[in-house]
């Protein structure tokens, strides 16, 4: 597409400069453009999909009970990393972003394990 607006450019320079008639500029435009394919639009399908149907009330519940249970391992282990660091670390700042960061590398260790 830059080498059409190129070539149009340099035809319009030329228009300018008087080297070429306004018929010659209408026909060597034409041409140019009628080079250029058409674009093909990508089809997305944007269909919604229905979500699954739950199996039973009681998978529902199993699931929020892991979710709680593993929201509070999380806040366990935060707050033994943020505990250990103080411990080494009085400032309280650099305890908390080095103890959320270690979090961090273990959540990233953990859910790399569940990948395999």
């Amino acid at each position: 597409m830059t080498a059409v607006l190129n070539a149009i450019r340099r035809l319009d320079a030329l228009l300018d400069r008087g080297e070429i008639s306004p018929e010659e500029y209408a026909r060597r435009r034409a041409t140019l453009f009628n080079q250029i394919e058409d674009a093909q639009p990508d089809i997305i399908d944007i269909t919604p999909v229905e979500p699954p149907s739950p199996a039973s009330p009681a998978a529902n519940r199993t699931g929020s009970a892991a979710a709680g249970l593993g929201l509070v391992m999380v806040f366990a282990v935060m707050g033994l990393c943020i505990g250990l660091t103080l411990l080494f670390l009085p400032n309280l700042n650099l305890a908390l972003t080095l103890g959320v960061t270690i979090l961090a590398a273990l959540a990233v260790t953990l859910l790399r394990g569940t990948e395999q």
